[in-house]
């Protein structure tokens, strides 16, 4: 991808949209910001703000007569628990495949946002690779309607590439984002975020009681901003294709309860007090979620990595904000 000065950021409202947003403006590009919500009252002055559907028609055509030099994709229905239909369809994978051929008529390098949901259940406690997202001696696919459409995206995507479709793009798997400034995603907050905000704010925390020995893989969201924005401007050649983008660690429940812990108890002297809860839907629980960063590693040198103790030492600064805000 070229270097880039003005990109579009769609879903730029929404907890890693803002902070693309963010992360863009301050790394001196012309920002504009669509989502169809209005712009954050601390970004207003940040990027040229857009109240529009991410798929509206006046806006592909813009995208399609080049006025951009990238296009990041945020935006969409983020919730594991939508059901299925021709609107999380629309939301989720047609539109975006809108959105993408704009981006090739005009040439326009596209960045989009897919999930490490699409594998399910891993088999085997070992981190999993792009490649393997339809093995089922691997994995068991999407456990929902979500994983399902974000899937269906990334395979249409590939299919397009290999019939060279001509389109600059990268598809991004996420894991488990998280950071300040989550508190809008209510329960799809990520969950580290929220055990945080349970023991800062209560000094007890609730956990699925057969989530302890479950482990998942956690990034800060200003990792996977500096990734996109590396993404958007390096000189290297980046190959189309689909990306993991993690820690590439696994941090289990058990591990963030101690935290949980240690942290409480260091604030007020106090035990934490744990409450284990039934888990009303294990069969769509992913129970271990780990990426194979081999990929994004060739890809982009020298990018910013996660590590078990830098995911500690932001949920420890998250908990002292939300301990900050409790005590007022």
């Amino acid at each position: 991808m070229n270097f880039d000065n003005h990109v579009l950021v769609t879903g730029a409202a929404g907890f890693i949209g803002r902070h693309t947003v963010t992360a863009f403006q301050q790394t001196g590009h012309h920002v504009t910001a669509v989502d169809l919500r209005p712009a954050p009252a601390h970004l207003a002055d940040a990027a040229r703000w857009r109240r529009s559907d991410f798929a509206d028609p006046q806006l592909l055509a813009e995208i399609a007569a080049g006025r951009f030099t990238t296009v990041v994709h945020q935006a969409g229905n983020s919730s594991t628990r939508a059901p299925a239909g021709p609107k999380l369809d629309e939301t989720n994978t047609h539109g975006p495949l809108r959105l993408a051929d704009a981006c090739r008529t005009g040439r326009t390098p596209l960045i989009y946002a897919s999930s490490h949901s699409v594998y399910g259940t891993l088999h085997h406690r070992t981190p999993i690779a792009e490649d393997a997202d339809t093995d089922p001696a691997r994995c068991s696919g999407p456990l929902n309607p979500y994983a399902a459409s974000k899937l269906s995206l990334d395979q249409q995507m590939r299919a397009r590439a290999r019939h060279s479709d001509g389109l600059d793009w990268i598809a991004l798997r996420y894991t488990n984002v998280f950071g300040p400034d989550e508190s809008d995603k209510g329960p799809m907050a990520s969950i580290l975020s929220q055990l945080m905000h349970q023991a800062a704010s209560t000094g007890r925390i609730r956990v699925f009681d057969d989530s302890l020995t479950a482990a998942r893989d956690y990034i800060r969201v200003e990792t996977v901003t500096t990734t996109i924005v590396r993404l958007a401007t390096t000189r290297l050649p980046v190959h189309a294709a689909v990306y993991n983008l993690g820690a590439g660690c696994a941090i289990s429940f058990a591990d963030i309860a101690q935290w949980c812990a240690r942290l409480h108890r260091e604030a007020t002297g106090q035990p934490l007090h744990v409450e284990l809860v039934p888990n009303p839907e294990p069969g769509a629980y992913q129970y271990f979620t780990c990426p194979d960063m081999t990929a994004l590693d060739k890809a982009l040198p020298h990018r910013p990595t996660e590590s078990a103790d830098s995911v500690e030492a932001r949920a420890a600064e998250l908990f002292a904000t939300f301990r900050d805000h409790a005590t007022r």
